[in-house]
Formats: structure tokens, sequence, C-alpha cells
């Protein structure tokens, strides 16, 4: 299969991934409020669609600047280890890594689905906080850097490093444990440099 045809099919699938959630919530809404007055049942599904729309604008804008991230940080890393490759290269591999996104708000779907919550923004919201990883690790007693920066990690960012190492390995053809090297040292980076960012962030405005 071509790389093109790959990447349609990846940019399609995060596509379809927030329509079916936009699909459940007006579902879930349709069903609840069938026997309510339709200009309240309309008022509502407006309402979530208002709030949908925002969560879409804040996930576009998120992914958005953190492939510009991600693009500037394997740009950097690939120079720096003498690692010849393309602008088309590097556009890959940030698409590949968008399936992270996929499997996020699949999981955000089963999160909701397996606590039986009512189908809203607000509740793809409280199970994306669910995915924060510093929910599962005692951070109370951690100095205020380290508890900074487990709050700020995602399982989404975990799944990036896995997905950018085979990425690598598979368009850059490097063996899997450089690729997973590289993977590392370039994305870590960029991590690194936002929790410094969130830091200062917190110590000027916190």
């Amino acid at each position: 299969m071509k790389r093109t045809h790959i990447n349609i099919g990846i940019i399609a699938l995060v596509t379809g991934i927030f329509l079916l959630e936009y699909y459940l919530i007006s579902s879930y809404i349709k069903e609840m409020f069938q026997y309510t007055l339709i200009e309240v049942r309309n008022d509502t599904i407006n309402n979530e669609v208002e709030q949908f729309k925002m969560y879409l604008i804040e996930n576009f804008i998120f992914l958005s600047l953190q492939s510009v991230g991600m693009f500037l940080c394997l740009n950097i890393g690939f120079l720096y280890f003498k690692i010849k490759t393309s602008f088309k290269k590097i556009l890959n591999l940030i698409i590949f890594s968008l399936l992270s996104v996929v499997v996020n708000q699949f999981l955000i779907i089963v999160i909701i689905k397996l606590n039986n919550w009512t189908f809203t923004t607000g509740s793809i919201n409280t199970a994306y906080e669910k995915l924060n990883l510093a929910n599962y690790i005692n951070i109370e007693k951690t100095v205020p850097w380290i508890k900074l920066s487990l709050a700020s990690l995602k399982l989404g960012q975990f799944l990036i490093l896995i997905l950018l190492g085979i990425s690598i390995h598979k368009i850059i053809k490097i063996k899997y444990k450089r690729a997973f090297s590289l993977a590392l040292r370039t994305y870590g980076l960029g991590i690194l440099l936002w929790f410094v960012f969130a830091m200062v962030m917190e110590m000027n405005f916190g």
C-alpha cells in the first residue's frame, strides 16, 4: 500500500472517531429527550453541539501545535544525529503519530461506556482526565516541579513515542532499537521543553 493511501486512511480514522463521538452525543440526547418538547430537545442538542465544537477546536489547536513542535524536534534530532531524511518523510512520521488520537478517543468512548456515564461533552472531558497518568501515581507529597510534570503526562504522549519509534523504523529504515532511541530523544526533548514552559508559567502566574 502506498504511503499516500496510508496517510489518507489515518486522517480518515481521526475524522471518523470524532464524528462517532458526535453521533453518540446526538443519539444519547435524542433518546433521553424523546418525550419532551421538540424545542427543549433541539435546545439541548444545540447546546451540546456548541460545546462539542469548542472541544474540536481545542483539539485542533493542540494537535496543530503538537505537530509543529514534533516537526521542529524531529528536524533538530535528525540533523544532530546526522540522519538523512526529507520533509515528506518527516510529515509521514507526524501523520502516522496521529493514530494516537484514534486510540485516545476510542479509550474515552470505552471509559464512558464501561462507567455507564451519560454521553456528553462533559463526560468526554472527564474520561480524558482519566487518561492522565498522575491519577494513578501518588504525587501529593512530591515537590511542586515533579508534581506539575507528572500532572502533564498523558497516555497519548507515550502512544506517540511508541508510534514514532515504529514509524521511524518503517519510514526512515532504521533498526528498531535506534529508532526508539531517536524517538525518545527527539520527542522526549519536546516534552522536556513543555515541562520547562509549564513550570515557568506556573511559577509566574500560578
